[in-house]
This record gives C-alpha cells, structure tokens and sequence, in this order.
C-alpha cells in the first residue's frame, strides 16, 4: 500500500495533489473525488471433466508458468456469468456448463508497483471433452486429477478456493 501514493499522486478530475487517508483512500486536496482502492471482480471457474480439475498455466507474470484456476477480470457492463464463458473460451477454446455458484473470495492481484484488491466470483462448471488449447495469457492447459494437482498455484485467492474445494471434491 506503500506504492500507491507515488503512482497516484494527483486528481483525474482536476489534476490537483492526492493525499492519503485512513483505509488507503485517495483524496483530492482540492475537488470532491475520492479513490477508493475497491477491489476489482473477477471469476473463476472449477472446470471439471471426468472427475479432473481444468488448470491453465500463465503465460506471463504475474506468476508467470505458474498453475491457475481459468477465468479472468469481468469486463465493464457484463455479468459474472457471460464472463466466465468468456474467459474459458479465450484462454482454452472450451465451452463450459456453469453447474452452480460455489462462492466469492478476496484476494490480491500480485503487481510490483501497484497490487490490488480482487473479488473473484466462483463458478463449479463442467467441461467437454474437446481437446484443450491455450490461448492469450495462457501458454498450457491441463485436466489434473485429485491426487495430482501442482503445488505452484498462482495467487492467494486460487489457493483458498482449491482448498475449499478439495473438501467437496468427491
């Protein structure tokens, strides 16, 4: 939270000073607007095909070659729903069913200069059998069994979510 001072240092609306206050705000010294640091939504899905787990691996960083649950950042004006079918095609090329809603989870998207806050609505969704391909921030994708899965999971709120899910996984 340290750097968000030095790469926000003024007003988007009026160009004056920013300061900080408590919570990690941004306020302008001079007109009304006030950064609130909010996280930003992202999905997730628990793709599932014969009882294996859809992982993709990251092309690049953050965690780049890093094993990751697929999904992505909900773009402006679209639902959690249309954006994980999104994801999953742009990344994979697969087609998901999403199956039921499995839960929302914060965590924190890794950056050197500037990190943030992320809430990441999760899917349990199941997937087809059409060979799997990597496409844009992916570089591999893979279905991994229960007693397979890696140990390098990129980023905090994918390691809560497997874990949780590891405790339903039949």
């Amino acid at each position: 939270m340290k750097n968000i001072v030095m790469i926000y240092r003024y007003c988007s609306i009026c160009g004056s000073e920013l300061k900080r206050q408590k919570g990690g705000y941004l306020v302008c010294v001079k007109c009304t607007f006030v950064n609130y640091r909010n996280p930003r939504p992202t999905v997730t899905a628990l793709v599932l095909h014969q009882n294996k787990l859809l992982l993709t691996r990251r092309a690049r960083p953050p965690y780049k070659r890093w094993w990751d649950l697929p999904g992505g950042f909900v773009d402006r004006n679209e639902l959690p729903k249309e954006a994980i079918l999104r994801e999953l095609k742009e990344e994979t090329g697969l087609e998901i069913r999403i199956k039921e809603f499995f839960g929302i989870y914060s965590g924190t998207y890794f950056s050197p200069s500037d990190s943030y806050h992320i809430l990441s609505i999760v899917y349990i969704a199941e997937g087809s059998d059409v060979s799997l391909q990597a496409f844009d921030d992916v570089c591999e994708s893979r279905w991994f069994s229960k007693d397979e899965l890696p140990s390098r999971i990129a980023f905090d709120s994918n390691k809560k979510i497997i874990k949780d899910f590891l405790k339903i996984w039949k």
